[in-house]
């Protein structure tokens, strides 16, 4: 089976049957007479999904002069941010000597540009951004990365939350 994907189910009072337009796919991923779990997904809303992505903007826009040099774009900040938040993976790689860490590093860093490292002797550790999609962060957690990301977004741009908040909402729609 490929990467399962969210089916949506009818129920005709006695049973679920998947809504026609799911029927191929689940023919061809699932078995007669197996049984399947099943959860009801609570759908992230995609207004708060775009609120989130303009307030990010918004903050980029205003960084701090200071702030502004050490990121290039949007999506550079908001992931040096998730992971200082901690919303990230950790990697810790033990190499021969520090020369050896520095070329792992440059390499590392074409492959994911995004990614924030650090170096110390012969080990190279690199944190990776949780990813934010929608198959990947379910709601909750994605609210609270969303409140913690720009709140210290907020504080970069020397602005307040709710100011970051306004202004995300109005360019957000």
């Amino acid at each position: 089976m490929g990467r399962p994907r969210p089916v949506f189910l009818l129920w005709d009072g006695d049973v679920f049957k998947p809504a026609p337009s799911f029927k191929a796919y689940c023919d061809r991923e699932y078995t007669v007479g197996e049984v399947y779990p099943m959860m009801p997904v609570e759908e992230r809303s995609q207004a708060s999904h775009n609120h989130y992505f303009a307030a990010v903007a918004e903050g980029f826009a205003n960084l701090s002069e200071e702030n502004a040099k050490r990121f290039p774009t949007a999506e550079h900040l908001r992931h040096w941010v998730l992971v200082q938040c901690g919303y990230a993976t950790e990697t810790n790689y033990v190499l021969a000597n520090a020369r050896e860490a520095r070329k792992l590093a440059s390499d590392f860093r074409r492959k994911e540009p995004y990614a924030v490292m650090q170096i110390k002797e012969n080990v190279l550790t690199v944190w990776e951004a949780e990813s934010q999609s929608k198959g990947a962060m379910k709601k909750d957690r994605f609210e609270d990365s969303k409140r913690d990301v720009l709140d210290m977004i907020a504080a970069m741009a020397r602005t307040t939350p709710a100011q970051l908040y306004k202004e995300g909402r109005r360019h957000g729609r």
